[in-house]
């Protein structure tokens, strides 16, 4: 055989080997962006947005990996129970008080968090648990936290703080396994 159509042979193989590597590799990593955006919702979006496609999508897997590793866990009938009356209270005084019932509820969230076993030392890391777990709610849990924030400046209205109650309530739902995310659209 002449070497020429040996080399030009190979040549070719490795060509089409080449092309079949991108094509699988290519496919694969859209797949792993299909599962990322059907695992983060809108907040796949808003991830990327932040900081663009490559670091965005590490960002979110690193997001499930540290999720792995943290133990939540599900709250007994009587812990619900205890959290739903705090909840109640955190309503009640919210009436009187805006401001005081919605940090009672801002501080109730958190602490059903820590129960369950979730960081809570920083927001930013609440909120990044939040949306691998609930990510149809992470950002009425930042709108949330917004209007607190806010509330301590002096620069919320009572509607603000309303919507904030609302926010927070149905995050406290879903972290007290009774939610329904659905139920309420963000006004």
């Amino acid at each position: 055989m002449d070497p020429v159509l040996i080399i030009v042979g190979v040549a070719v193989l490795v060509l089409i080997l080449g092309i079949v590597l991108v094509v699988v590799s290519r496919s694969r990593s859209r797949s792993r962006r299909a599962a990322l955006r059907s695992q983060f919702g809108d907040e796949y979006d808003r991830v990327v947005d932040e900081y663009g496609t490559s670091n965005g999508e590490r960002e979110l897997r690193a997001r499930l990996k540290r999720r792995r590793e943290i133990e939540v866990r599900e709250l007994g009938g009587d812990e619900r129970d205890r959290f739903g009356q705090a909840w109640e209270a955190a309503q009640s005084t919210f009436v009187e008080h805006p401001s005081t019932g919605l940090r009672d509820a801002d501080l109730l969230v958190q602490q059903v968090m820590r129960e369950r076993g979730y960081p809570v030392e920083r927001f930013e890391e609440r909120a990044k648990m939040i949306s691998v777990d609930h990510p149809d709610l992470v950002e009425r849990y930042r709108a949330a936290h917004r209007t607190s924030t806010e509330v301590e400046e002096g620069r919320a209205d009572t509607e603000d703080m309303r919507q904030a109650m609302v926010d927070n309530r149905y995050l406290f739902d879903a972290l007290l396994g009774g939610g329904d995310a659905a139920r309420t659209r963000r006004m």
